[in-house]
């Protein structure tokens, strides 16, 4: 007879459910929720439109900080290290609050700065996201080394070419819509660079993450790609 220890799915506190399940059911609707809010983002930052000003996008983005809101609580409870918890998961905090909803709720007066930098949050929630995908998809055995890089480089640039646009587009002449913000991130990527220099700290911050993302990753693309054709090369040999 199979006992209550043998069983897979036995937690030794006997709370597999909560302790587990729950957590990572919630870990899935955060990640789906905020890859729809990447996809809100984009699409208005594309259209040139204020997603601040969208009904429709800042009720979804309250949603999505509220189930934020509900994995931090729930994870916080049943956290064995609460305050290990509470100094590791502050981060993740920060970004969950619904800062815009707050601000258009109760008609708080705020600098066109602090707002600019309050509207970049939402990006953050993004990043966030997408990380979970990566580090998901990367466990997966049958991930390749160069699929990997390619699910880091590319969504990375990406979400430094929409960041780049959301701190610059209002005061960078050289950002003249949102395909030249994606221009500059493929530029800087590569090391080559471009005409488009950035004007804010953030852009500038921006600038040299990628950069450095770009001199660490691209290095691997030549190793790998020399690997293939030696292996190819020494295919052929064998069999010719």
């Amino acid at each position: 007879m199979t006992t209550q220890a043998q069983t897979p799915d036995y937690h030794p506190d006997g709370q597999f459910l909560w302790t587990r399940t729950v957590p990572k059911l919630l870990n899935y609707l955060v990640l789906v929720l905020s890859l729809g809010l990447i996809a809100f983002i984009s699409w208005d930052t594309y259209r040139g439109v204020n997603y601040l000003e969208s009904p429709i996008y800042m009720k979804y983005q309250f949603a999505v900080c509220l189930v934020f809101l509900a994995e931090y609580i729930y994870r916080f409870i049943i956290s064995k290290h609460k305050i290990r918890f509470l100094f590791l998961a502050f981060p993740f905090l920060v970004i969950s609050i619904p800062y815009t909803n707050i601000i258009s709720y109760y008609n708080i007066n705020v600098s066109a700065e602090v707002l600019h930098y309050i509207c970049s949050v939402p990006i953050f929630r993004g990043l966030v996201a997408l990380i979970m995908v990566v580090n998901y998809v990367a466990k997966k055995a049958s991930t390749t080394v160069f699929f990997s890089y390619v699910l880091v480089l590319v969504p990375s640039v990406y979400m430094g070419g929409l960041f780049f646009y959301v701190a610059e587009k209002a005061i960078n002449p050289g950002i003249k819509n949102f395909w030249y913000a994606m221009w500059w991130a493929g530029m800087t990527v590569t090391t080559i660079g471009c005409d488009i220099n950035p004007m804010t700290a953030t852009g500038m911050v921006l600038g040299f993450i990628i950069s450095l993302l770009g001199i660490i990753m691209l290095p691997l693309f030549t190793v790998y790609f020399g690997q293939a054709i030696q292996t190819y090369d020494k295919y052929t040999k064998e069999h010719h």
